[in-house]
């Protein structure tokens, strides 16, 4: 009898081993599954220019800096941005048995330098396809942030920690978008977004500056760019490229990811730019890859854009 119950436990103990092994490689996959768009870089690792700085180089370049402008008469002077959770944004994956995820949505009011103030909301719900599956962890932390833009047609649309607060949300009289997020217990962890809008002399400098491939053209163009100081540098589509820049104002280095198109007779930029422990950087790695495939600006109304699509930046 008791050769037949240490048998039997030896047998359970066995195939709890084996379903704790398959648990581990489930968590392994799902976790595989997020895009690395900025690997682990150590202090030793410098493969950026010499003589860069993490500054902003919109400052004193182009034909006007993001934020700028004559404040409109809506809002008065000492305006704080804020937001307010306006619903929830829907995460869509899978193609053949679609799967939602859903995440709150935030609304953003924020400073307009020209016109009247748009509605805070999109005109419909939000629901986004995407290609991977966010880990719970990282999914139950996050929040969608929407600022709508001078049109009240489109809006700027990034992921962020939910419990982070809006610093600063300002749509300049050019038509440039600067974006500020930060946890409130700690503001030096912090996501900076960047829209260019049609200001064509900020964001041929910007693309000069971010986008090595196109130095030569922004100074052919009369708005060169600025060296930049980056630790890793590479481009995951044609259009986009991630990198990482040492420690500034914050005391963390900041990943981020940048967007171009350049035509004739236009050019657009925008950027997305995360200051966060390394702790945190698989939940940076999320929010880099949402930004890189809605990199700008996306239609408030479903019916004009179906799931929030773009064009094609491959």
């Amino acid at each position: 009898m008791r050769r037949r119950r240490n048998f039997i436990h030896s047998k359970k103990m066995v195939w709890v081993f084996i379903m704790l092994l398959f648990c581990g490689f489930i968590v392994m996959f799902t976790t595989s599954l997020i895009p690395k768009y900025i690997p682990a870089v150590t202090d030793g690792d410098h493969t950026a220019q010499a003589g860069g700085t993490d500054r902003d180089p919109a400052g004193g370049q182009g034909t006007g800096s993001p934020g700028g402008g004559t404040t409109g008469q809506q809002q008065e002077a000492g305006f704080k941005p804020s937001r307010v959770q306006c619903g929830v944004m829907k995460l869509r994956h899978g193609a053949r048995k679609p799967q939602d995820d859903q995440i709150p949505l935030y609304c953003i009011e924020g400073k307009y330098h020209v016109g009247d103030t748009p509605m805070m909301q999109p005109a419909s719900p939000l629901q986004v396809k995407i290609d991977t599956v966010i880990p719970e962890k990282i999914l139950s932390d996050l929040g969608a942030f929407w600022l709508s833009d001078s049109s009240g047609t489109w809006g700027h649309l990034l992921l962020a920690p939910k419990h982070w607060e809006v610093v600063r949300a300002d749509t300049g009289a050019n038509g440039s978008v600067g974006l500020e997020l930060a946890d409130p217990q700690h503001p030096d962890r912090r996501a900076v977004y960047l829209d260019g809008g049609p200001c064509q002399g900020c964001n041929i400098a910007l693309i000069g500056s971010y986008f090595t491939a196109l130095k030569n053209w922004a100074e052919e163009k009369g708005f060169p760019g600025k060296t930049m100081k980056f630790l890793h540098h590479a481009y995951v589509r044609n259009h986009v490229v991630t990198y990482v820049l040492p420690p500034g104002s914050t005391a963390y280095k900041t990943v981020g990811a940048a967007f171009e198109r350049h035509e004739p007779q236009d050019a657009m930029f925008t950027r997305y730019e995360i200051s966060v422990p390394p702790e945190d950087l698989d939940m940076a790695n999320v929010m880099l890859d949402f930004f890189a495939r809605f990199p700008s600006s996306v239609a408030a109304d479903l019916s004009v854009q179906p799931y929030l699509g773009i064009p094609s930046v491959s």
